[in-house]
């Protein structure tokens, strides 16, 4: 590895990185001692088996975990024999590549292993996977359905015979060459081989597929019959046929991957319509589908399909209300499209190596933001989250453009502080308007949110606490009204009476803003002189109830 060291400690071209000490601290006095060899080796093996079953990595043995370079002190005689446990501790032959790296008068040993076909598991059974930031342990179904899936993987690996170098787009390998963590003399030839995207055969470079469909020289069929995207607009909200036919655009992109990505960006642009519903609601103009979302959705379908299917390719089709995004080869294992869709935070590569290069391209967003930013997106323009489906052998994302709530909710929600509750609690107040209780209960919030238990109590908390929301009962029984914000007193007094029988002059002062207890009971009086109010009791003991008269007012 030739990479410079700043280069390799922001992770490079991998996807992941991880940092171990190579010590750790004896005694109060900060003397640091070295860790014992076995406890190292175990923390090497796990991160390099993780590492290897998702989309490879570093591991940096000799950086603590807030990035100081703490340095090891490894003899050649100590390293092999870290070498050999740590072998001893894989099962099955795990590649990778092991450097110590100078750096400021201190040594730190740089461990890194590609994705791998095989998916491989520690010798005492345990099976972990690197998932975003941590190391997870897969269960024995999981890991089966791993092993059936990755067959799938080897597809982007396959030798292309009878092509070349000369059969590229040498403006994309430029890109590619220029991309971070390359070094300035690397040729176009070594950086396909550095990425595994191409062999030496005696003489000879042999192209994989992956290489191929990234920075193939149109026409594209040559490489892959159905690489491209089809994208299908129609006239209503369904397909129609024969002299009824409804479709106004029927267009094929045929590109390396990269351009694939982009030209269908420019395209989709130019169809997407200004929402008119949209700017009602938030008093601008917005795109009638989140800008990102729909972005991310045809990164995903272009990245993640199944390449090993050549009859079928991406077809993206635009109807009045929804945009499908449509691609060949169902979620790779472990992911599930149930636990996509409840934005379980799991990830896994089809085609790891073009998903690498199309990051270091530049056509693939930082992990972790894809699909739950996607959802957010959605949410945040107040519409329905993307639907996640298969449809045979095909995974289809949808996107409607409908926003959630219908005209009479939406002027409702507006005499709320809308800027200081965000869209899961906005969509909890809409939805307990429009089912005509004018409430909602714990359960609620966390079913039509998808959020724990734990997060909808946080959420509905600080409802509780800025006046938007009321709580009547406790525990199980709690239930939790909107409170108007807008509207006549006596609106406001007959939505209050509905749930209780008598109003103080501290729950008056929640209810109509931060006054003195003074001007609060000048208010009182006034209401009890109008005969809108009846007050009973003295001083603490004050209450006021509904007259007959604020009754029929408010009816």
């Amino acid at each position: 590895m030739k990479v410079s060291l700043d280069i390799l400690l922001k992770g490079g071209e991998n996807q992941y990185t991880e940092f171990k000490s190579a010590g750790h601290f004896a005694n109060s006095h900060q003397e640091r001692k070295p860790r014992n060899n076995n406890e190292v080796a175990r923390d090497i093996a796990i991160a390099l088996v993780a590492f290897a079953n998702a989309d490879g990595g570093k591991l940096f043995l000799g950086v603590e975990d807030d990035g100081t370079i703490s340095g090891t002190r490894f003899s050649e005689s100590e390293l092999d024999s870290l070498r050999r446990t740590t072998k001893d501790l894989i099962r099955g032959s795990l590649p990778y590549r092991i450097e110590p790296i100078g750096h400021l008068g201190r040594t730190i040993v740089v461990f890194e292993v590609d994705p791998q076909i095989e998916v491989f598991s520690l010798t005492d059974g345990r099976t972990p996977y690197r998932n975003q930031t941590q190391t997870v342990w897969l269960p024995a179904d999981q890991v089966a359905a791993m092993k059936r899936a990755r067959t799938g993987t080897l597809y982007e690996r396959l030798i292309v015979r009878e092509v070349g170098l000369g059969h590229l787009d040498e403006q994309l390998l430029e890109r590619f060459r220029k991309g971070p963590g390359v070094p300035e003399d690397t040729t176009h030839e070594q950086i396909l081989i550095d990425h595994d995207l191409a062999f030496r055969d005696g003489e000879n470079i042999r192209l994989t597929m992956g290489a191929c469909l990234l920075f193939g020289r149109p026409p594209m069929v040559r490489f892959h019959e159905r690489c491209g995207v089809n994208f299908r607009r129609f006239e209503g909200t369904e397909v129609l046929s024969g002299s009824r036919s409804n479709e106004v655009q029927d267009i094929q992109f045929e590109e390396p991957l990269p351009r694939l990505i982009e030209r269908t960006f420019e395209h989709i642009i130019t169809q997407i319509k200004i929402s008119i519903k949209l700017r009602d609601l938030f008093f601008e103009e917005r795109p009638e589908y989140p800008t990102f979302a729909w972005q991310e959705a045809v990164i995903n379908a272009v990245a993640h399909r199944d390449y090993s299917f050549r009859t079928n390719g991406i077809e993206i089709r635009m109807f009045d209300d929804r945009l499908e995004i449509q691609s060949i080869g169902l979620p790779p294992e472990p992911l599930r499209i149930e636990d996509l869709q409840q934005r379980k935070a799991m990830h896994a590569s089809r085609n790891p190596r073009i998903m690498r290069t199309l990051k270091m391209l530049g056509c693939v967003r930082e992990r972790g933001e894809g699909l739950s930013r996607m959802f957010e997106e959605m949410e945040s323009s107040c519409l329905p989250v993307p639907e996640l489906r298969a449809d045979g052998q095909f995974f289809v994302v949808t996107f409607r453009n409908t926003p959630v709530f219908d005209d009479k909710t939406m002027q409702w929600l507006r005499s709320f502080p809308l800027d200081k509750i965000n869209p899961r609690q906005r969509r909890i107040l809409a939805k307990s308007y429009q089912s005509g209780k004018g409430y909602f209960v714990l359960r609620e919030y966390s079913d039509i949110n998808r959020v724990d238990k734990e997060t909808a109590k946080k959420e509905i908390r600080e409802l509780v606490d800025r006046g938007i929301v009321e709580c009547v009962g406790i525990r199980n029984a709690a239930k939790y009204y909107p409170l108007l914000h807008e509207g006549s007193v006596e609106e406001r007094l007959k939505d209050y009476f509905r749930r209780h029988e008598y109003l103080t002059n501290k729950e008056y002062r929640r209810l109509f803003g931060a006054i003195s207890v003074g001007e609060a009971n000048q208010r009182l009086r006034k209401l009890v002189e109008e005969g809108i109010l009846r007050k009973e009791g003295e001083r603490r003991g004050t209450r006021y109830y509904p007259t007959a008269k604020q009754e029929n007012n408010s009816e």
